[in-house]
């Protein structure tokens, strides 16, 4: 595997990385920017991502000392400035963010929605699988998805849901990343209310995983990796780019620590690293968006959380 990494980086510079995975017919090549090192938004982690009218949205997020920032920005172009829509959001905080079909939906204890981001409408006020504190939502197949705990639900227009699976092998996951990628979902890491044994140092109470699954209908699901090369984590998040899926540091409780690496596959089971710049802080809880041909990383807990935000572009092939 060849590498090339430029370490010194500034905010408004971009560095080249350069690795060559043993499955790739030729070198991935990606820049890495720092766009900007604080943005106006308060320093983060947990916000939810979503993409709406061209342009990138922020909403919520978490301060230390369980402080909820209950507000929704978006980046103007270049994503330098950011403009605060509302100082407080009427959703559920920490609700997870979903774009469909012209609305954009806020889904957690209960479900509201918007066509411009400033006005928001109520029209589910109690969701029939309750508050979920990481479950996720994602559009696929034409519905929306809830998927979290060992269920999955599904919704065309956020008023009736439909369970479509319960008691999922994969157990009563948290923190993991959902997505939908080659005509499937995947889950991927996460952790159970379970202890390890032995115990990991971080949370006692959790087992964190490194596994891969995927479903074509979200019902019967297959572990295509029991444990992938990159270590188990939690609080990790992820992204589909450039026809791969990407996964973006995440939380090591077996050490206490946050994963500063960013890896990516296009089937799930052969993963390559991508190299990180100097500079670039470990972290969990990022926010991460793709857009104008890029992937974004923005803010996220390094341990303190930050505000700054990161731009990797990888070449059309």
């Amino acid at each position: 595997m060849t590498r090339l990494v430029t370490l010194m980086i500034l905010a408004g510079t971009m560095v080249a990385v350069q690795i060559a995975g043993a499955q790739e017919a030729a070198p991935l090549q990606a820049e890495w920017e720092l766009v900007t090192e604080h943005a106006q938004f308060g320093p983060r982690d947990t916000a939810e991502p979503f993409i709406f009218d061209r342009r990138m949205w922020l909403s919520n997020g978490y301060y230390h000392g369980n402080v909820l920032y209950p507000d929704l920005w978006v980046a103007e172009p270049g994503a330098v400035n950011w403009r605060c829509v509302l100082e407080h959001t009427p959703y559920w905080p920490y609700a997870e963010m979903v774009v469909y079909e012209g609305k954009i939906y806020a889904i957690k204890g209960d479900v509201w929605t918007s066509t411009d981001g400033e006005h928001w409408e109520q029209i589910l006020a109690e969701t029939p699988f309750g508050v979920r504190g990481y479950g996720e939502v994602v559009v696929h197949d034409g519905k929306i998805w809830q998927i979290g705990g060992s269920d999955i639900w599904t919704t065309t227009d956020g008023v009736n849901w439909t369970q479509v699976a319960a008691d999922l092998p994969y157990g009563g996951r948290s923190g993991s990343i959902i997505l939908s990628f080659d005509g499937k979902l995947w889950l991927m890491a996460g952790s159970v209310n379970v202890p390890n044994d032995p115990p990991e140092a971080g949370y006692e109470t959790i087992t964190t995983y490194n596994d891969v699954w995927c479903s074509e209908d979200g019902v019967t699901w297959e572990r295509v990796l029991e444990h992938a090369p990159w270590a188990e984590r939690k609080w990790v998040v992820g992204e589909v780019y450039r026809g791969r899926m990407f996964i973006i540091g995440g939380y090591d409780n077996r050490h206490e620590a946050n994963f500063g690496d960013v890896w990516w596959t296009t089937d799930g089971v052969n993963w390559h690293e991508l190299p990180t710049p100097e500079g670039y802080a470990g972290r969990h809880e990022v926010t991460p968006y793709v857009f104008d041909g890029s992937l974004w990383i923005v803010a996220g807990n390094t341990w303190p959380v930050v505000n700054d935000v990161w731009r990797i572009t990888i070449a059309e092939e």
